[in-house]
């Protein structure tokens, strides 16, 4: 087993992209800041948000700069070449406020630093359903890495698992007090309305089945028939810990 935030670093360099964008359930956070300090090592990163996320504990990025982004060009820019900042535009609510998809693409364009941008929100459950809005996604992106958690697999599809429980189950014709299947999964990560919405059509797409490692025998051998067919969908598909820092299995299309 290798580690998930050092092979995703690696995915990153060997494909040249300069831009990435996380969407889905719950993993998407941990999974900005290890990327990020991965990348950090040698080239300049910058951690943001197209919507909001809390500042970062000093263990998970220890510089922050907030303020509008023509600004934080300039601050980057003062900084050593391998090293990673947060930046926002503001603060409010008790969490950062992210730049537009816009302003994301041009901090990326400008060539400064690397930049991963956080473009969704679950409020931490597994699987969630999109509102029109949702998610704020820099169609620049080069690559998106979707996340869904597995710990929602043979439980109720309800509030504690999914966002906006209600809506999901109308969208995925699940019944109320109904468990939620590997085929709900399958409906959830290849519609329309699911993780890929609004995804650029020439970004990397990369779907990450979080929380692998509380997944029963039963539940891994469900989800993994079903992901060959995702990679119609998706150019690779990893189950993972992001908790852990492991990756489990990797496939490509």
């Amino acid at each position: 087993m290798r580690e998930i935030f050092s092979f995703l670093a690696e995915y990153i360099d060997k494909n040249r992209i300069t831009l990435a964008a996380i969407t889905g359930g719950g993993g998407k956070t941990s999974l900005l800041y290890g990327l990020g300090r991965e990348l950090a090592a040698s080239r300049r990163v910058l951690l943001t948000t197209t919507t909001k996320i809390f500042r970062p504990t000093p263990g998970e990025c220890r510089d922050l700069f907030v303020g509008p982004a023509k600004h934080c060009l300039s601050f980057l820019e003062a900084m050593p070449p391998a090293s990673l900042l947060t930046a926002a535009s503001g603060e409010g609510g008790g969490k950062l406020l992210g730049y537009t998809p816009e302003e994301t693409e041009r901090l990326a364009g400008s060539g400064v630093a690397a930049v991963i941008a956080e473009c969704d929100g679950s409020r931490g459950r597994p699987l969630k359903f999109y509102e029109t809005w949702e998610p704020p996604m820099p169609q620049g992106c080069g690559c998106l890495f979707a996340v869904a958690g597995v710990g929602a697999l043979g439980e109720r599809a309800d509030e504690e698992r999914i966002f906006r429980a209600d809506k999901f189950r109308t969208l995925h014709n699940i019944a109320e007090g109904a468990k939620v299947a590997a085929a709900d999964y399958m409906s959830y990560l290849s519609h329309p309305e699911g993780p890929l919405k609004n995804a650029p059509r020439g970004a990397k797409k990369i779907l990450l089945l979080n929380q692998w490692e509380i997944c029963g025998e039963d539940s891994r051998t469900s989800l993994m028939e079903i992901i060959p067919a995702l990679l119609k969908s998706y150019d690779a598909a990893a189950c993972v810990s992001m908790r852990r820092n492991i990756l489990y299995d990797y496939r490509e299309r």
